[in-house]
């Protein structure tokens, strides 16, 4: 699958970032990016690539799942949340506090993702960690250097 990340032109004249996912059958899908949201998806994607995640967010759009389901109460929406997405989300708010943290030079406050590990139903390895980080900040830097009107591309793979 092709994700897509599309920085808005302006911002403040409705014309936002955009995230568009394009199955391998060639069916898309695709939505509107709050500003600033683009690090949680970054971050799944990060999360998911590195534990080799199939049934959290971009696995679940890859199958066919369309991205705006996933805001849908769920009594509305058409599937359940498997357990896994659910677990890669804590793993992903983890990732993203511990960064954004780095980010702001509280290095010693940015080991959350590390220090909860333990709690989590997945085993992460400190390689693991580390390869998330890196990416995220990569991702998160391309993104900054990503003119307005233009877009990022990456593959998934299930």
């Amino acid at each position: 699958m092709v994700i897509r990340f599309k920085k808005g032109k302006n911002q403040s004249k409705h014309k936002p970032d955009t995230l568009t996912c394009i199955r391998d059958d060639g069916s898309v899908t695709w939505t509107y990016l709050h500003r600033g949201f683009a690090i949680q998806d970054f971050a799944h994607y990060v999360v998911e690539t590195t534990l080799g995640y199939q049934h959290s967010f971009f696995g679940l759009v890859a199958k066919g799942y369309d991205i705006p389901d996933f805001n849908q109460p769920k009594a509305k929406r058409p599937f359940e949340i498997p357990k896994e997405a659910i677990n890669t989300e804590v793993i992903v708010g983890l990732l993203q506090t511990d960064l954004l943290e780095s980010l702001r030079g509280n290095a010693d406050r940015c080991e959350l993702l590390r220090d909860y590990g333990a709690l989590l139903p997945v085993k992460i390895t400190d390689a693991q960690l580390e390869t998330m980080q890196q990416k995220l900040q990569a991702l998160l830097q391309q993104w900054h250097d990503l003119q307005p009107g233009t877009s990022m591309t990456l593959q998934f793979k299930i």
